[in-house]
């Protein structure tokens, strides 16, 4: 067990006394590490009583598993699961509705959420795409209020919304919930003062990752679950989840006006001088404080920051690659993040990527992701091969999910997106054990292994890698080009921001003048508005490395 000591504004962070205590912590400030020292303070110093708890909430599984091993880190495997609970929001929906469900209308037997089901039975309603989107966002939007389902079906019998009103009366007759019913039921359940005071007596204190991305939802369970030593932790410069609820605004007005303590942290322990000058070179603008190194000798020639263009994605891409298997070759244990803004800016790299010496997980395939891997390869064995190839993937998703605790919502929805991408395999005459084969053992969960990953920058968020490469830095993708009002552009930035801030040790950025998308058709591209600062703020590149990068 190796226990990290506090530094700077973060021993204030840890040992406050505050009952609501806010901590503003920009990127690479030591967030989650200061979250574990605050709940190892907070069981030392007598703070929660002996056979009380820690209630710690977060958002992904990953950023779940991160505070998992940050925590056995600090009080040891035993201690931290005896002393504290760490689960995302699904997950401690999840918890109060099996203990509570009759405050809710709900009988036993009802069935979390399943993708398959709400896919399917959507179809079934309607095959109009455009109508079934519609439905599932009004639906979204009512339950992120404290309805009841009577309340939800006479909103939208007034609204006229007949698409999504079949579609909830199909999910209470089949006794099924959707995954906006579960954060709605917690906080209806949350609102009977007898069942809080069971949960508040529990835990004796809470800790929120990242307060930017709840919603009001949200952040009255958080409330609700714990009555005294609420630490909120964030940074409402990072927040990029508005799209999916989340209210940063509100949110951190609400905080800044009750806390009793706030503390800010402006020391990063992450990142090198040299990216740090880049992320200070667009966090200024946001109203964010400049952010120094801890230890800025510490940094052999103070860091790496490289701007590259390209003529063509294709260049780009071979520009990329290249680097990232120098990197992966000299480097062996340390981590190689790519982040592109989206998905379908990517399609020239995943192609070079099956060239590489050094192939990447890719975050935004479920096959990849450690624990699902593992899951499907472990189940597969016991799978059928001599029946149909659909017959083989519907009864390793049902092994898989059988396996599983039913409030392990997310995990459970991994494997499902990933049994989908199974489907893809359909007539290629192969079998689930034969694809399970191809796929790379993964050893690490709770930390991010060494090599190199790809991803987008949403689920990048919270993590970090040691070099980092942000492609694709042109107009219409960064920021992208849907953003046209003042207040979306600023999450654009706020995105780009978050994508810069991964990096400890180096930092590369690149741009195409033209790429071509999935059906052969080529645009011209301008390079984003934020190109000319930050490129501004990186360093001059040297020879070898437009040479690696293929510099022209």
């Amino acid at each position: 067990m190796t226990i990290v000591a506090p530094v700077g504004a973060q021993v204030r962070a840890v040992e406050s006394d505050a009952e609501l205590l806010m901590v503003l912590a920009p990127p690479g400030c030591g967030k989650t590490e200061v979250l574990a020292m605050r709940a190892a303070h907070l069981l030392r110093s007598g703070a929660v009583e002996d056979g009380r708890k820690v209630l710690a909430l977060t958002f992904t599984n990953r950023a779940r598993d991160n505070l998992r091993h940050r925590l056995v880190r600090q009080l040891g495997e035993q201690r931290m699961r005896s002393r504290v609970t760490v689960a995302n929001f699904h997950e401690i929906s999840a918890r109060l509705l099996d203990a509570h469900h009759r405050l809710v209308g709900l009988e036993p037997g009802y069935q979390f959420p399943r993708p398959a089901w709400t896919r399917s039975t959507m179809m079934a309603i309607t095959s109009n795409r455009d109508r079934a989107s519609r439905a599932f966002e009004v639906l979204s939007l009512l339950k992120r209020e404290p309805y009841t389902d009577a309340e939800i079906e006479e909103g939208l019998e007034s609204e006229g919304e007949s698409v999504a009103l079949a579609f909830e009366r199909k999910r209470k007759e089949e006794r099924f919930l959707d995954y906006g019913d579960l954060p709605r039921y917690a906080q209806l359940i949350l609102r009977n003062s007898r069942a809080a005071a069971l949960f508040q007596s529990h835990f004796r204190a809470v800790l929120v990752d990242e307060f930017q991305d709840l919603s009001l939802q949200q952040y009255e369970i958080a409330q609700a679950l714990c009555a005294r030593k609420a630490t909120f932790v964030g940074d409402p410069y990072q927040g990029i989840f508005t799209w999916a609820g989340a209210q940063p605004t509100e949110v951190h007005a609400d905080l800044r006006s009750r806390a009793d303590e706030v503390v800010d942290l402006d020391v990063s322990f992450r990142s090198s001088p040299a990216v740090l000058d880049v992320v200070n070179a667009v966090s200024s603008s946001l109203g964010c404080a400049a952010l120094t190194a801890v230890d800025p000798d510490a940094w052999s020639k103070g860091g790496h920051a490289y701007a590259a263009a390209y003529a063509s994605d294709v260049e780009e891409a071979d520009g990329i690659v290249s680097l990232t298997d120098d990197l992966a070759s000299r480097f062996p244990q340390d981590t190689i993040g790519v982040i592109c803004r989206a998905a379908y800016r990517r399609g020239a790299l995943d192609r070079a990527y099956e060239r590489a010496r050094h192939h990447p997980q890719f975050w935004d395939i479920s096959l990849d992701t450690p624990r699902v891997a593992r899951l499907l390869k472990l189940h597969a064995r016991h799978v059928d091969i001599e029946q149909d190839f659909v017959d083989q993937v519907a009864e390793l998703r049902s092994r898989v999910s059988d396996s599983l605790q039913r409030s392990d919502i997310d995990t459970l929805k991994e494997v499902s997106d990933a049994c989908d991408q199974l489907m893809d395999y359909a007539g290629d005459d192969v079998t689930v054990r034969t694809l399970m084969s191809r796929l790379r053992d993964h050893t690490v969960v709770a930390s991010i292994a060494p090599g190199v990953h790809v991803l987008n920058a949403h689920v990048g968020k919270g993590q970090q890698f040691d070099w980092v490469v942000v492609m694709g830095l042109e107009e219409g993708h960064v920021p992208g080009g849907r953003s046209v009002t003042v207040a979306a552009i600023e999450e654009e930035q706020r995105v780009l921001l978050v994508m810069l801030s991964r990096a400890r040790k180096g930092l590369f950025l690149t741009h195409a003048t033209s790429n071509t998308n999935q059906w052969g058709k080529t645009f011209s591209n301008s390079e984003s508005r934020w190109w000319e600062k930050i490129e501004s703020a990186c360093k001059a590149m040297p020879r070898s490395i437009a040479k690696l990068m293929k510099v022209t």
